[in-house]
């Protein structure tokens, strides 16, 4: 149970353009450019960043850090996140109608949604469940880890108000996989301590950890992006909509995958030794954590097949004057214990050089975030973008839940 833990968090502490994972969000800005990009966001509604930086600084996790997170623990909590890396471009004629994308991803993507004492069993012990129930049930943890390559079509100027829309197919090379549902889960821990009792039907799914890296080839899937852009002009201004679904698509793990399944009632009583200086090697192994785990579960290997979280995404932005432009957005991600993530955004253009904007937005994996960012041009066609949507966990991590941070850098291509 230690170990599974620590694999989470060390995952939270490396999930480190705009901050949506969304590839096509570089042409509505940039239209023909070479994008690099990276992006890392963690959040959650119930789990502080002063917690989640500890597994990446390293040092002790007192008592008073969970205590301060038990406080804000629900009923049922969830957390998640992503790391990305990539390179897009997009090329065309400037007379044609027609562009295309090619590009280049590297994907981390993370998601956790988990009961109270999913939380409080794993951080401190059973030892307050004495004479009680801790309840697991419906917690799960997905972490997927892949490479995408892509390559897209764009359709120009469809309509008089010169609208784009496109669509791109993505290979996946899927690297590592691990999933877990605890389904219905409990552990019992009586008055006196003397017995322990897990029931359980949870499932556990890994890729193969035979090969690990980047180069490993532990899976092979597809998917596809399409988005829309409508440019309009209303009587408060120039005005845009935006839409995009990506990430639609699977990734079909080899027939090397581990699964693990239980669906059984396990119950511990201590083991029974008639003389400590004759302890029999049966003894020992039937009180290694391994042993217990293997006699309560069964194991195959197969392949296994996973969808991957789709993010819809929508904004709407309206520029009053050339200097100042408000944005509001709405996204969700589907399968991936997230809630619809409600956002605002307001623009200014200080001269041609330079644009900032503030952001506040409440929901997805976390509450309330506010951000900030900020767009450089630096060269006749280059371009830097740099900021947050959750710059609230750099500025007081004890007390704010959430983080991240993007940047990217543009060429505007003739």
């Amino acid at each position: 149970m230690k170990k599974l833990y620590s694999i989470i968090f060390i995952f939270f502490a490396f999930v480190v353009s705009a901050q949506y994972n969304n590839d096509f969000l570089f042409y509505s800005l940039n239209k023909r450019s070479i994008n690099l990009n990276t992006e890392y966001e963690i959040n959650s509604n119930a789990i502080s960043n002063a917690f989640i930086n500890k597994f990446y600084t390293g040092g002790y996790i007192n008592t008073k850090m969970k205590d301060d997170v038990n406080k804000k623990l629900h009923l049922y909590n969830r957390v998640g996140g992503y790391l990305n890396y990539n390179m897009v471009g997009f090329f065309g004629k400037e007379a044609s109608r027609y562009r295309f994308a090619v590009g280049v991803k590297q994907q981390q993507l993370f998601n956790s949604g988990f009961s109270r004492d999913f939380f409080k069993l794993g951080f401190f012990g059973n030892k307050i469940y004495q004479g009680g129930t801790a309840n697991l049930s419906n917690s799960s943890i997905n972490l997927y880890s892949f490479q995408e390559f892509k390559f897209g079509l764009i359709l120009t100027e469809v309509d008089t108000n010169h609208a784009s829309m496109g669509i791109s197919i993505s290979y996946l090379k899927g690297q590592n996989l691990l999933q877990l549902n605890t389904n219905t889960t409990s552990v019992y821990t009586a008055g006196d301590a003397s017995q322990i009792s897990l029931s359980t039907n949870a499932t556990l799914a890994m890729s193969d950890t035979s090969k690990t890296g980047l180069s490993a080839v532990n899976g092979n899937g597809a998917s596809a992006e399409f988005f829309a852009e409508t440019p309009y002009r209303s009587k408060l201004g120039k005005s845009k909509f935006f839409l995009c679904v990506n990430n639609l698509g699977f990734i079909r793990w080899n027939k090397n995958s581990l699964n693990y399944t239980a669906d059984s009632t396990f119950n511990y009583s201590g083991i029974k030794v008639n003389n400590l200086f004759e302890l029999k090697d049966s003894t020992i192994q039937a009180i290694k954590a391994d042993s217990i785990f293997n006699n309560s579960t069964e194991f195959s290997r197969h392949y296994v097949s996973t969808n991957l979280p789709t993010s819809f995404f929508i904004t709407h932005k309206i520029e009053f004057t050339p200097w100042f432009a408000f944005t509001n957005g709405f996204r969700h991600v589907f399968n991936a214990n997230y809630k619809p993530y409600i956002f605002i955004e307001n623009e200014f253009r200080f001269n041609s050089k330079v644009l900032l904007s503030l952001h506040v937005g409440y929901g997805g994996y976390g509450k309330l975030n506010a951000g900030i960012y900020g767009i450089f041009k630096i060269a006749d066609k280059m371009q830097l973008r740099l900021g947050s949507n959750s710059i609230q966990g750099f500025i007081s991590p004890k007390n704010t839940l959430g983080q991240g941070a993007y940047f990217s850098l543009s060429y505007k291509i003739d």
